[in-house]
């Protein structure tokens, strides 16, 4: 006999209605999945589906999912102060610079005092481009200093020149270019299409352009420069400018006005290459060591800001669902993972993803194998909408399987979906050689992480408290799931 359960209440987020059988059964309406209450007192269900062959027969994985949002969700945590203490202490990590490898001798020490064994490894030959006091002033139509951040990989260059204005990529070619400064003034499309414009010098420089000035590659902004990646090879000077100022130009041209600027971009790429470190740290597994879930995020920066969104908030989600797993597998031995779960920190991703690559190539299949690899670089936010996603790289039965975990995850109060994608960042060199990988974006990693993203504003106050645990929370359900599931 079925008894109609009433709604209840999961840190903030609604059950579906469920009923319940004589034998404590409970099935979610309009759905073929059980839940079975393993903690009343906080009202924390497990669901496992009803579909024969389903990963989720096993009662055991589970629970684990349930008691890891438990562990990770209501015991109070110090990711954020972590995080904190990363970014406020270290400030950006941009490769080359001692901030990088000082905050990397410090996530070791805190990463060995959380009773891991860390370390590092060396990733040589990395490029070093330093940025100088560069300077930009508009002197004609009237006298006004430009807020630029040069490209990375921009050479050294100075001039005064008459600026010609392209709002497509297609103008590049359209308009006359030879002998002037080309200034952007794309409309954002999102990040994908309209980064593309921060990459034009080098074919710029192709049609006679003297350097180029783009527009800050953002949805918002409140007179903030956007530096990013995109200039290296290019014979001439290349530097991001604020919209506003941008959009002003803009207006000056279509007005039939002469916009004249004087440039000063000091900024030069080092003639000797880096050395900088991953770090690596994991939980050994206890019947399948040599089968690998990975968890990464990336440790570097730009040399502006705090790093905090890009990517100090994803090494630390990372974190907190490691300790989680070794917590739990502590206070009950048969909670360890199967499967090796390692946590990886990269460096030089800013610069081409150079880190993760090494890794890779340095780590060939044979004495270990890895079998699933998650990234989070766009904010570890907490997701409020089913806007948020896990975007998938991999084949369709695993696909399958990773489902079924994201089904148990949204009905745990937490808004989530797969989606097919070969944005994979860190995790293409993976992706690529067959390894299933997820790329989380939260919802707010579309357009309102962009607000921020490589400018002086990515500071650590952008995150909310409990922002790093959901991220956490879904990453540790992920991977210890996928460390137990026996057909991986």
């Amino acid at each position: 006999m079925l008894q109609l359960y009433e709604r209840k209440f999961f840190w903030d987020s609604p059950w579906p209605t469920a009923v319940t059988d004589e034998n404590g059964l409970f099935q979610v309406l309009g759905t073929d999945t059980e839940m079975t209450q393993i903690d009343p007192q906080l009202r924390i269900w497990t669901m496992c589906s009803r579909r024969r062959g389903s990963p989720y027969s096993s009662k055991k994985l589970t629970n684990s999912s349930a008691l890891l949002l438990k562990e990770i969700l209501r015991k109070k945590s110090d990711s954020l102060s972590w995080l904190e203490q990363l970014c406020d202490d270290f400030g950006p990590r941009h490769v080359g610079s001692a901030s990088l490898e000082n905050a990397i001798d410090w996530v070791l020490a805190s990463l060995r005092s959380d009773n891991f064994s860390a370390h590092s490894e060396p990733v040589p030959g990395l490029p070093h481009w330093v940025r100088g006091d560069d300077s930009a002033y508009i002197v004609e139509p009237r006298l006004h200093k430009l807020n630029i951040l040069a490209i990375d990989g921009s050479p050294p260059g100075q001039m005064e020149k008459e600026v010609v204005v392209i709002e497509s990529l297609f103008e590049l070619k359209a308009k006359n270019i030879a002998g002037k400064i080309v200034v952007t003034d794309q409309k954002w499309s999102g990040y994908g299409r309209t980064m593309k414009f921060r990459k034009i010098a080098a074919e710029a420089a192709k049609l006679g352009a003297a350097a180029v000035l783009v527009k800050s590659v953002t949805p918002f902004s409140l007179y903030t420069p956007h530096t990013g990646a995109g200039a290296r090879g290019s014979p001439i000077p290349a530097a991001c400018i604020t919209a506003e100022e941008s959009a002003m130009i803009s207006r000056w041209t279509r007005r039939g006005k002469r916009v004249i600027i004087r440039l000063n971009i000091t900024s030069a790429e080092s003639p000797e290459p880096v050395l900088s470190r991953n770090v690596v740290f994991e939980i050994l597994g206890t019947t399948l060591p040599h089968e690998v879930v990975l968890l990464s995020a990336h440790m570097d920066s730009w040399d502006i800001g705090q790093g905090a969104l890009d990517d100090g908030g994803g090494m630390a989600a990372v974190r907190a669902a490691m300790l989680a797993i070794q917590r739990l597998g502590r206070i009950n031995p048969a909670f360890r993972p199967k499967r090796t779960i390692r946590g990886v920190f990269w460096t030089a991703e800013e610069q081409g993803t150079l880190g993760a690559i090494y890794y890779h190539d340095d780590h060939p299949t044979g004495k270990e194998r890895f079998v699933f690899a998650s990234e989070t670089d766009q904010g570890a936010f907490r997701p409020r909408n089913y806007n948020s996603l896990l975007r998938y790289q991999g084949d369709e039965r695993r696909k399958s399987l990773l489902q079924e975990i994201v089904n148990h995850l949204n009905a745990n109060g937490i808004p989530l979906r797969i989606e097919d994608s070969r944005d994979q960042v860190d995790l293409e060199v993976f992706a690529n050689a067959g390894v299933p990988c997820v790329n989380y974006e939260s919802d707010r990693g579309k357009d309102y992480y962009f607000n921020f993203h490589h400018s002086e504003a990515d500071y650590v106050s952008i995150f909310e408290e409990d922002d790093i645990n959901y991220t956490a929370g879904i990453f540790a359900v992920l991977a210890h799931n996928i460390a137990n599931l026996e057909n991986w």
